[in-house]
């Protein structure tokens, strides 16, 4: 149970592409701004939002830098393709229903829940999630060995499937699998998806010539003050196009046409209020350049 057939991805993406590839100009590339270098850049969706290993998990003798030193290699990574692959089409349907100006159709809830699930799926990915969720899974792994008294069978087991002695990775990688992909309603995924499911729920569309700026943490929550996800306010730019409201109380109708200095507002509003991005993106230039200067 070491690995997965098929070829090993190493570079693993936290903000899926598909939702990258609606910032995206004719020719496939983005425009991009590096917090930490402070300068603009062009590439493509393959080279941001990703880090090499990020859903794997290493055997505790691990050594070098061959992908059998990963146990069940790739799982995760092929299971978030899997939903990735259920939701862009929702996704990218909602949005073209937008231009067809049928806001509030029969689709609308199924692209509405596609979105929500998009932005839970990617708080939970994030490598800062990942790795608060990875810290606590080995500290659970490691009580769990001193209390548990196992009987020669079960350890029996554990040297048949390779375990014994690598019972944190095991954790390690139930617990990733749990966050990710579980749909028990206490798991915080479900929790955060439908506290977003729950608000009101606005779309702005940006003028032509503009456009919403994204980043590597493609959105701004405000609130809550406790454990409950139940946040006062929400942001998500959802294509250079269109940008998502979630609130407690509407503060736009449920389409609102921005100008372009709403546009450039709600730009800056990203980035002075999303504390955990490294890169903001966007198709053009100018909407990227205004919103890091300003």
């Amino acid at each position: 149970m070491s690995k997965l057939p098929g070829k090993m991805t190493r570079k693993q993406h936290w903000v899926p592409r598909f939702y990258l590839r609606h910032f995206a100009d004719s020719s496939g590339q983005l425009h991009a701004y590096s917090r930490q270098k402070g300068s603009f850049f062009r590439t493509n969706c393959e080279n941001l939002c990703s880090m090499r290993d990020l859903y794997e998990v290493e055997h505790a003798d691990a050594t070098g830098d061959a992908t059998d030193r990963f146990y069940a290699q790739n799982l995760i990574e092929v299971k978030l393709s899997e939903l990735e692959s259920r939701i862009a089409p929702l996704y990218d349907r909602f949005l073209e229903r937008q231009k067809e100006d049928q806001c509030e159709d029969e689709g609308y809830s199924d692209g509405k829940a596609a979105v929500c699930e998009l932005a839970a799926n990617i708080i939970v990915r994030h490598p800062i999630s990942m790795r608060v969720d990875k810290k606590w899974s080995r500290e659970t792994a490691e009580e769990l060995l001193r209390n548990v008294h196992l009987t020669p069978y079960e350890l029996g087991l554990l040297d048949w499937s390779d375990w014994r002695g690598d019972s944190q990775v095991v954790v390690e990688l139930a617990a990733a699998a749990t966050m990710l992909f579980s749909n028990d309603d206490i798991v915080p995924v479900n929790r955060i998806r439908k506290a977003f499911f729950e608000k009101s729920f606005s779309i702005l569309r940006a003028p032509v010539g503009s456009g919403f700026v994204t980043t590597s943490m493609p959105m701004f929550i405000i609130g809550p003050e406790d454990d409950s996800y139940d946040f006062h306010l929400a942001y998500m730019p959802l294509s250079s196009e269109y940008a998502a409201v979630f609130s407690d109380d509407p503060l736009f109708p449920p389409f609102a046409r921005l100008g372009f200095s709403g546009v450039e507002f709600m730009n800056r509003l990203l980035l002075l209020n999303c504390e955990h991005w490294d890169v903001a993106i966007s198709r053009g230039s100018g909407p990227l350049e205004h919103a890091v200067r300003d």
